[in-house]
């Protein structure tokens, strides 16, 4: 049986942003590191964001996967790692008091380092980890990132699967696809097709939601977004940094604004539109998409 998401009575649900606050802690070049050596860091920026009117808080999960760990030594770590993100998370919404939940972040590789594309085994196995971990410590749902092909989309969500069934619980999970140009077409022109057979996949292995990284774009984020959405019919998630320039077409979506059941970066209330204003009359503070956060140079040793 796998838990309801409740979204928020008017306007879908606001995640939070990343962690880039932490870049200087510690002299740390991997912030999930900080999971284990920082905890008390980590939970502040939760509660942060909390405070800033997140509905949903985001792990500090990004590079958790065993192939990112591996350029820390930490590859054996990725479950701990992405168990203690989620035990923070949950800890921070639960003395919030209002409800909150948890995303769970597990971002699939595609490529690592010496042996190149990732086996469809690895991806399998990579996505099983970082889930066990994430629902084991708490996490209400999982957001679970992986490129473009459909085959991988499988493997991660078998793994997924697996995952939860290790940590003894099932969670919506939203597929957020990513476009790998070494693993697609050279013409650029074929980027948004090979995203809408990729939301095809997602949508017949079960996904709850759909998300679309916007780099490597062929085709403006509204049209991508419209020939992706006729491909999976269920709720979107627009996860965005407060500042990308992807917001001026958001405005473009017309109707398919009713099915964005989440967002990230700017609050999106369709009955006054993007970055809608708050009851005080001040703009909702926004929060930066992980993938967008400064990071420091990877630590040599």
């Amino acid at each position: 049986m796998i838990a309801p998401v409740t979204e928020p009575a008017i306007g879908p649900a606001l995640v939070s942003g990343g962690f880039g606050a932490l870049s200087a802690l510690a002299g740390s070049s991997c912030l999930e590191e900080l999971n284990i050596t920082a905890p008390r860091a980590v939970i502040d920026v939760h509660r942060r964001h909390l405070e800033d009117g997140a509905d949903i808080l985001r792990t500090n999960t990004c590079g958790a996967s065993p192939e990112r760990l591996d350029r820390y030594r930490m590859n054996d770590e990725a479950f701990i790692v992405s168990y203690m993100a989620a035990e923070h998370a949950s800890k921070a919404a639960r003395t919030h008091g209002a409800g909150q939940r948890v995303m769970g972040v597990a971002r699939v590789e595609a490529l690592a380092p010496l042996i190149g594309f990732l086996p469809l085994d690895r991806v399998e196995a990579a996505a099983r980890t970082m889930t066990s971990g994430l629902v084991g410590g708490g996490a209400d749902l999982l957001l679970l990132e992986t490129a473009q092909c459909p085959v991988r989309i499988a493997a991660a969500m078998d793994g997924a699967r697996r995952g939860m069934t290790d940590a003894g619980r099932s969670v919506p999970v939203i597929v957020k696809l990513r476009y790998e140009t070494r693993l697609g077409a050279l013409a650029r022109s074929a980027v948004t097709d090979a995203l809408a057979r990729a939301a095809a996949a997602a949508a017949g292995i079960g996904a709850h939601a759909l998300a679309v990284e916007p780099g490597n774009l062929d085709k403006p984020l509204a049209e991508t977004l419209r020939i992706v959405a006729a491909a999976y019919r269920g709720p979107l998630f627009l996860d965005l940094a407060s500042s990308s320039p992807h917001w001026a077409s958001v405005a473009e979506l017309g109707d398919l604004v009713d099915r964005i059941g989440f967002v990230a970066g700017r609050r999106l209330d369709p009955a006054c539109g993007v970055g809608a204003m708050s009851e005080g009359g001040a703009e909702t503070r926004p929060f930066a998409a992980n993938d967008t956060d400064p990071r420091p140079a990877v630590r040599r040793v």
